[in-house]
């Protein structure tokens, strides 16, 4: 074969010719090479592959939707020519593209975990091998502006945020049922998006002191805003994660049932901590730290009202300010509204991790006697 003929349409961008088309993974894979950096490469400028990457991408491929609609960007190093037979449009041609030995391998530039995860799929069900890949081939002749290619593709842009894909998540489990995700994303992801209701149910009540409070996804932030949607979804999917399938069942159904509690647990808290409410922007209550300390508290708290037959808001705090009393005898240190300041506070609440916020629940879960004790 002196040379390779495929249906492609031409676009023109600015300076640019991209020739988009498709191959079957078999086809493609045999053109191919990756221009990896190494010692001994070090002209380099891909990365090496990295398994987990792969992995994932094989799950998907072969469990859930398992398609890939983002082209493979390739370079040919070498010439191409094109014969157009048909004018699309002012900006791009429909035609054949014939790619010469010569020009041979196509070089890689974006999308090597996809091809490589559908190969492997392949060695599972050989149906992957007539796979259809969408590619977008380039003609940079210098290999530098090959690997500034590369560099723009792949540092310019923004992954999805977080709290956006929280999103997403909820969503496909509101429609298709956690058994659809469960395979493919950790135990804390679904419980975040498990969570969005409830926290949707807190910023929107008005009798909620985090009405209007929760940064969402692609909101400005501003003065009104306290902590983002991410870190309060994860406090909340602390909770969650202590019930049982069919409790965590029953708050998917009507998840009132937990967020009422909450709205009332917060007012409780409210009143013991007022000051700090009153000026959230300087105590850290309200922030990562109070949520998941109060978040990590709340299940022991809910447990004692249950077995008090009294889930009231007068209850949760009478058990709170024992805790705070307990405390504070014990250690010599006043639970009040300076203890979450942000700069003034205690050494407690200004940590910053998962273990510091525990370790402050666990310490002021020592303090709480159950009543059966």
């Amino acid at each position: 074969m002196n040379s390779l003929k495929i249906t492609a349409i031409k676009i023109l961008q600015k300076d640019i010719t991209l020739y988009v088309s498709t191959f079957l993974a078999r086809d493609l894979a045999k053109i191919v090479k990756i221009d990896t950096w190494s010692e001994d490469n070090v002209g380099g400028y891909q990365r090496s592959l990295s398994e987990s990457r792969v992995a994932k991408a094989v799950k998907y491929l072969t469990g859930e939707e398992g398609s890939f609609p983002g082209t493979v960007v390739l370079n040919a190093r070498g010439s191409l020519d094109f014969t157009p037979s048909n004018k699309l449009n002012g900006h791009s041609e429909l035609g054949v593209l014939s790619i010469p030995r010569s020009s041979f391998p196509l070089w890689i530039i974006d999308g090597q975990h996809r091809l490589m995860a559908i190969m492997l799929a392949a060695t599972k069900s050989q149906s992957f091998l007539s796979y259809s890949v969408p590619v977008c081939i380039l003609n940079l002749s210098s290999r530098f502006d090959e690997m500034r290619m590369f560099f723009i593709v792949n540092s310019r842009q923004k992954s999805v945020s977080t709290d956006l894909v929280q999103r997403h998540l909820y969503q496909t489990i509101a429609q298709k049922g956690e058994w659809r995700v469960s395979p493919y994303e950790t135990e804390a992801r679904i419980l975040q998006a498990e969570a969005l209701p409830i926290v949707d149910i807190l910023r929107c009540r008005k009798d909620s002191v985090w009405f209007d409070r929760v940064q969402l996804p692609g909101e400005p932030r501003d003065d009104r805003h306290i902590i983002r949607q991410t870190s309060f979804a994860d406090s909340i999917a602390q909770i969650l994660k202590t019930m049982t399938p069919a409790e965590r069942d029953e708050i998917r159904h009507e998840p009132s049932n937990l967020s009422d509690l909450l709205v009332d647990y917060w007012n409780a808290i409210k009143e013991v901590f007022s000051d700090a409410f009153d000026d959230p922007q300087s105590f850290l209550i309200q922030k990562t730290c109070g949520c998941y300390v109060f978040h990590l508290i709340f299940p022991q708290i809910r447990r004692m009202c249950i077995e008090a037959d009294d889930l009231s808001k007068k209850m949760m705090k009478s058990f709170l300010l024992e805790i705070f009393r307990a405390f504070a005898d014990a250690e010599g240190v006043e639970v009040d509204s300076t203890f979450w300041h942000r700069i003034q506070g205690h050494p407690y609440v200004m940590g910053t991790s998962q273990k510091t916020f525990r370790s402050l629940a666990s310490r002021f879960l020592g303090y709480l006697v159950l009543p059966s004790e």
